[in-house]
This record gives C-alpha cells, structure tokens and sequence, in this order.
C-alpha cells in the first residue's frame, strides 16, 4: 500500500479505502500524511485499525474510521476522493467473520457472486472518485477443484465497465 500511496498521491490528498481490514492503509496514509476515509464491513477490523493508529507522529492528515458496507458508501460526496485503494478478500479464501456478517464478501464461494459484489463496490468508488484520481485494487487469484482461477482478471473487468 505505502508503495501505491506514493505513487498516486501526494500530501494532504483525501484517500479511501472501503475494506481496511488490518489497517495497513490507515497506517501508511498517517506516516505519508495523507487523510484518509476507511471502512469494513467488519467491527472487529474497524477496531482493530483504530488501535493501530494509536501510536504518537506527528502528521498533518486526519484517518477517519467507519463501521460501513464497501458497497455502500452514502456518507461520501460524489467526486471527493483523490485515490481509491484497497486488498478485498480473494472471494473466500481466508473467511474474515467466519460467515458470522452476512455482508462480508469473504464468506462468498461463487466466484460470479464475488464478481457481482465487487462490480457494486466499483461503481461506488468511481462515483467518489475526483475527476482524473486513481483507483487501485491489489487482489491475488484463488483456487477451485484444483484449478487456478485468475480472479483479479476476472474483476479487473468489473472495474473497467464501471
């Protein structure tokens, strides 16, 4: 991620990340002083980010943490993010709520139905999106009866219709 942050931001840009799970994201955006907007699905990510932004530096940004849907993500303006970035799950390969948030897009097994999900999560991140800002989504590739299954080519598609 602090690679990405690098890359395609700069101080002071407004970030989001809709899947923080561990909080990478958030503690990379406060040490390069961007702020940054983040959510999960997931309240024990959301505490879990909060506590790992509990260390002292001196920053000029602001994190900002909410208990939210990726796929919905009402509280933003349209056009008001500078860089999208996020790692989804790899549809269910690691099951983060143990199928416990039946929102949690790591508890889907059809690879269509991930797709679909992730489909939604793009169309809301475009729609936040400034004119001219990036988008990043780093995302491996999974396994079925197996068969190596190119998944981030199967949602870079998605992203791209978006």
């Amino acid at each position: 991620m602090r690679n990405l942050i690098l890359r395609y931001s700069k101080e002071g840009d407004i970030l989001l990340d809709p899947m923080i799970g561990g909080g990478t994201t958030a503690i990379e955006a406060k040490l390069l002083h961007r702020n940054l907007v983040c959510c999960d699905v997931n309240p024990e990510a959301i505490e879990r980010t909060k506590k790992s932004l509990e260390f002292d530096f001196e920053t000029k940004s602001t994190q900002v943490v909410h208990h939210q849907d990726a796929r919905v993500l009402d509280f933003l303006k349209n056009e008001s993010i500078d860089f999208a970035l996020t790692h989804p799950p790899y549809a269910d390969i690691i099951k983060y709520s143990e199928g416990k948030i039946p929102e949690d897009l790591s508890s889907i097994n059809d690879l269509e139905k991930f797709c679909d999900e992730m489909e939604i999560i793009a169309k809301e991140l475009f729609r936040v999106l400034k004119k001219g800002g990036f988008c990043a989504i780093l995302m491996g590739d999974t396994r079925r009866k197996k068969m190596y299954q190119p998944l981030a080519f199967l949602v870079m598609p998605r992203f791209l219709k978006s």
